[in-house]
């Protein structure tokens, strides 16, 4: 049911998505699986709210170069985004590559996909107007000296859309005669948006932006370069316009009112383990900027952080829930517990990451290897001097036994040779 009851005569909804990541594996594991469901479920949310359009604001691939699957998954998923009667504006973030994302962009914009992957053509938005019936169309603006503001002579648009794909800074300042910062770079852009929007007066305006904005809480899975400041970009630069669909941070989340983040709509590293996932749902009309509601996708990867002691965690019966969930296990022990993960994954078998973070501190003293070596009195002690500084804990009975075997055994056949 559309959002509110609210009729197309009287609302634009659109469905503010980013940051899938389209092959991505996670700590090594395929997951092409649970991206397939989670755009399904943006497919439905088409369906069943009734949206109009669906904004993608970048790092549509995990990277540049996708394998045949995933460029398979994301054109099924646009054919259907569009057959559920939703248009798509998708721009390019700092995993994807603009010019293979962007192929064919001229002619899939007649099939209403618009993929805006050149920073050249930021200032050109994708404009929606709605007639008296309540049918939506869309056209991507002319050039400017092309003298056609709008879609057509009869036909005011509602909206207009200005997708910014990602600027690297040091690549993009050259063509915008500016300093090589994200700031200097994203506001360069904006100006231009900023003047092709007065100058069309009336419609609403939306901006797509894949880029670090300040107060933005950032998760352990993105790709993220600053230093001293220069890589994040102000959320005032996009002030004069009433929504800013922002991607790159994978955490959903609000800046201010009207600049938000959707987040990733699967977790792509612990750090998201408790974070929901989703999308925003957005109203917009001739008078601005309307309700702004949260999807929560069902589909992802079940998270699990676990920490204690190796004994605790293979027999405690309160993290039974966890044994089917992708796990980060943190050993407390104090000594390194041997065959660790094979343990672990008998009881959690979807454990991907396992540390070891013994509580007040490790208990084999580090000092200088060399010096450990000068105290060793025999082949056998050497060894296992080696194992207790590369492994932080001593050598289990059974383990010495085994070494002195293979300490004989070596000595026996150089003896015989």
């Amino acid at each position: 049911m559309p959002v509110g009851g609210l009729s197309y005569s009287e609302r634009m909804l659109i469905l503010h998505t980013s940051d899938w990541h389209l092959g991505r594996t996670f700590h090594g594991v395929d997951i092409l699986d649970v991206q397939a469901r989670a755009m399904a479920e943006i497919v439905a949310w088409v369906r069943e709210h009734g949206v109009d359009v669906v904004l993608v604001s970048g790092d549509v691939y995990d990277r540049a170069q996708p394998r045949t699957e995933v460029v398979e998954l994301l054109n099924t998923t646009l054919a259907q985004l569009r057959g559920a009667g939703a248009y798509v504006v998708l721009t390019s973030g700092n995993h994807d590559s603009p010019a293979r994302l962007g192929f064919g962009s001229q002619i899939m914009a007649h099939g209403g996909v618009f993929l805006l992957t050149a920073v050249d053509g930021a200032a050109r938005p994708v404009l929606f107007a709605e007639s008296g019936a309540g049918d939506i169309s869309a056209v991507r603006a002319l050039p400017s000296d092309a003298g056609r503001p709008s879609p057509s002579a009869d036909e005011a648009p509602t909206l207009a859309v200005y997708g910014i794909p990602y600027l690297e800074p040091r690549a993009t300042a050259p063509l915008l005669d500016c300093p090589p910062t994200h700031q200097a770079v994203m506001g360069a852009v904006m100006s231009e948006i900023d003047a092709d929007r007065v100058a069309r007066g009336g419609p609403t305006s939306v901006v797509m932006a894949h880029a670090f904005v300040t107060g933005a809480q950032a998760t352990d899975s993105e790709r993220i370069v600053d230093s001293g400041g220069l890589g994040t970009v102000s959320a005032d630069v996009f002030a004069a316009h009433d929504y800013a669909a922002l991607g790159h941070i994978h955490r959903r989340q609000r800046i201010t009112e009207t600049a938000r983040y959707s987040g990733s709509p699967v977790a792509y590293s612990f750090s998201e383990a408790t974070h929901p996932k989703g999308a925003w749902l957005v109203r917009a009309d001739a008078a601005g900027l309307g309700d702004v509601v949260p999807l929560d996708h069902r589909a992802g990867l079940r998270l699990a952080r676990l920490r204690g002691p190796l004994e605790t965690l293979v027999s405690d019966p309160e993290l039974t829930a966890e044994e089917d969930a992708w796990c980060q296990v943190v050993l407390t022990d104090a000594e390194r517990p041997a065959s660790a993960m094979d343990r672990v994954r008998s009881r959690f078998p979807r454990t991907v990451e396992l540390r070891w973070e013994p509580e007040g501190g490790r208990t084999v003293a580090q000092r200088a290897y060399s010096a450990q070596l000068e105290e060793a009195a025999s082949t056998e002690e050497l060894c296992a001097r080696f194992y207790e500084h590369v492994r932080f804990r001593a050598l289990t009975e059974e383990e010495c036994t085994e070494i002195s075997e293979a300490v004989s055994a070596v000595q026996s056949r150089g003896v015989e040779q």
